[in-house]
């Protein structure tokens, strides 16, 4: 079997939860015997490129276009032009897509005239919004029922892109051969409660690699490893996004430092100048690290007693959760999406209100105010989780079922 994932990016340029999980399936496919390869294609990148390298085995061949072209967000010929390229190169029996924004929808209109099936994973919600996740001006959800072409009052903060009269019709029409893959339950919801046929989604979870921890690259991860076990440890991986909790983080942090002023907050991920500063001045119990290597964050949350993930926006199915309980730290997470779906509430972390600071500074304490035979009993049900229900095997397992299925479709019409 031959496989051509296409992403806008890929590791080692701008690595999130979507890029993490396509490298563990690749390379697990690989493992197996399945031919995988990736066309990492992006149609506004400051650095234009046409390159191929290798990463841990894996072949990606990086295609960046750096001008933008009027109305390419929705279909830019570039990109159709490189993903048609590819196919023939490539030969493969399916093309398996990931993300839109950075690569318009040029890559599904591309595999459809190839005459090659195609399945597209969502990472979240941007067939329903221009924002990808439902999130308002005022900091509301929008119900993608009530709003059948958009609110019109998308958030503009985090990103935004291809709005146009009646996109979802729009995006429904180009995306019409694709089978849809939700590592969430909540994310098909989403999507059939907007009018999209519950026939054409699949639920694949997502799995992950157990491999050894590396020795850490960053100089703040390596201090937190020779300082291990001094005081209690919060990890918190979404930098400065307002749509990650940053400001509950910011919050809670405060009302936590008024009782327990030894329990440490670290901060990992993207932060601007204003908002480090704030966590940095205004909290003394937050260390600020900023943005470490993908590769770093396994070792940071094994470090960590407990995992902050405060999203304010529908998460579909955080990598930080799965990581985090690989290593044995429970998590947390906020209700709402896909969260609450990942996390048995007192077994493997806990279940707080979105944008609730006290709730999630209560949870905080809560947990270290547990016996430490009770706290080693969630790290052990965290790891047993994620080997029993979560594994790579089983993720695999599903996805390739998946192929079979679009295979055997393909074989019948």
């Amino acid at each position: 079997m031959r496989i051509l994932t296409i992403t806008p990016s890929f590791p080692p340029d701008y690595t999130g939860g979507a890029e993490v999980s396509i490298y563990h399936t690749c390379r697990g496919l690989i493992d197996q015997g399945v031919h995988c390869t990736i066309l990492s294609v992006n149609m506004r990148h400051p650095q234009q490129a046409d390159e191929w390298y290798d990463l841990d085995g894996i072949h990606v061949h990086r295609v960046r276009f750096s001008t933008r072209r009027a109305g390419g967000e929705i279909f830019d010929p570039r990109v159709y032009r490189a993903v048609r390229r590819e196919i023939d190169a490539q030969q493969p029996d399916i093309v398996h897509l990931h993300n839109a924004s950075g690569a318009s929808l040029a890559p599904h209109v591309a595999a459809r005239r190839a005459g090659i099936p195609a399945v597209n994973t969502l990472h979240d919600l941007w067939l329903l919004c221009p924002n990808n996740m439902l999130l308002r001006v005022d900091g509301s959800i929008c119900d993608p029922a009530e709003h059948p072409h958009g609110c019109n009052d998308c958030t503009r903060d985090y990103e935004y892109w291809a709005a146009v009269p009646r996109r979802r019709d729009l995006f429904a029409r180009l995306t019409r051969s694709a089978l849809f893959l939700s590592p969430s339950q909540a994310l098909i919801d989403f999507h059939v409660r907007a009018g999209y046929d519950p026939a054409r989604f699949r639920l694949v979870r997502l799995g992950f690699a157990e491999t050894p921890l590396r020795e850490p690259i960053h100089p703040g991860v390596r201090r937190l490893q020779n300082g291990r076990g001094q005081q209690p440890l919060v990890v918190y991986g979404g930098g400065g996004a307002g749509v990650k909790g940053a400001y509950v983080v910011l919050d809670a942090a405060h009302r936590l430092y008024e009782r327990a002023k030894d329990v440490q907050i670290v901060v990992a991920g993207s932060l601007h100048g204003s908002m480090a500063a704030r966590f940095q001045q205004d909290a003394p119990n937050v260390q600020v690290l900023g943005r470490i290597p993908f590769t770093d964050m396994r070792i940071l949350f094994s470090l960590a007693d407990l995992t902050l993930m405060p999203s304010v926006i529908p998460e579909n199915s955080p990598v930080t959760i799965f990581e985090s309980h690989q290593v044995g730290t429970p998590v947390v997470g906020s209700d709402i999406g896909g969260i609450p779906e990942l996390i048995d509430p007192g077994r493997t972390g806990y279940i707080v209100p979105p944008g609730d600071p006290q709730a999630l500074a209560d949870a905080i304490i809560d947990h270290f105010t547990r016996p430490a035979v009770e706290r080693r009993r969630m790290r052990q049900a965290c790891v047993e989780t994620v080997r029993t229900q979560r594994s790579l095997e089983q993720h695999l397992a599903a996805l390739r079922a998946v192929y079979d299925e679009v295979l055997a479709r393909e074989g019948a019409a």
